[in-house]
């Protein structure tokens, strides 16, 4: 979700699951090969609250995840489309309900999106060989779907000591925060902790990246694609 840097860079992919390893944990309705670049930096889209992407019916979806046994959120997700993706979803989640098929649906309209933004934030703090286990598990289910490659998937798990080394001694901390931001096949990943420091700021340009990032988050199986999807349809004006 490189030896270093190439091929590794998905940290979204990361992100995606960081706690998929916990024990029985489950979303409620609440990645790595290419060549690092400077980040691009647009002061009119703040990469933490982008004012070009929308936060209302059909634009936005979020989701809680949570250790079932013990009630334990770990971290909540937002994702957030642009207008053309959005018309799109409105189009085959009007009247449906939620069903595979449609999860299906909306996770295509996800992998196309020229214009997309995600953020987890912890509500608990997150050890690091859990976080890392938990990327390793999801880099797979991401992999079975088809999202990207077994050979991607395998060169990013052996890269996530390296990549995630700022979080070693100390964990993921309640209150951080990771940041995608999807512009055609350029992906920009950011770790800001709770107190406001930028402990990650990377952009990579590649269609492996991308799909491995925002679009991972509603590959079957993993632990947010329902809860995505189901807020998607209580988004849905009244008629």
């Amino acid at each position: 979700m490189p030896r270093m840097f190439a091929r590794s860079e998905s940290l979204v992919l990361a992100l995606i699951l960081i706690v998929s390893a916990a024990p029985e944990g489950r979303a409620q309705a609440a990645p790595p090969s290419a060549t690092a670049m400077s980040p691009s930096r647009n002061a009119l889209d703040d990469p933490f609250e982008p004012e070009t992407l929308g936060a209302g019916p059909y634009q936005e979806m979020s989701t809680l995840l949570e250790v079932t046994v013990f009630r334990i959120d770990i971290f909540t997700l937002t994702v957030r489309l642009g207008r053309e993706s959005g018309a799109r979803l409105r189009s085959i989640a009007e009247g449906a309900n939620y069903g595979e098929e449609l999860a299906d649906s909306v996770a295509a309209v996800v992998l196309s999106a020229d214009e997309a933004w995600a953020r987890q934030r912890f509500q608990r703090d997150v050890g690091f060989d859990r976080l890392v286990e938990g990327m390793r598990e999801n880099a797979g289910q991401a992999a079975e779907a088809g999202f990207i490659s077994r050979e991607y998937a395998e060169e990013f798990s052996d890269s996530l000591p390296e990549w995630f080394g700022f979080l070693a001694e100390a964990g993921a901390a309640e209150g951080d925060e990771i940041v995608f931001r999807i512009r055609g096949d350029t992906l920009r990943t950011l770790y800001r902790t709770k107190d406001g420091r930028i402990l990650l700021d990377r952009t990579v340009a590649g269609a492996q990246e991308r799909r491995a990032s925002i679009p991972s988050f509603f590959a079957p199986g993993t632990r947010f694609r329902r809860g995505l999807v189901e807020s998607l349809l209580a988004s849905r004006p009244n008629d």
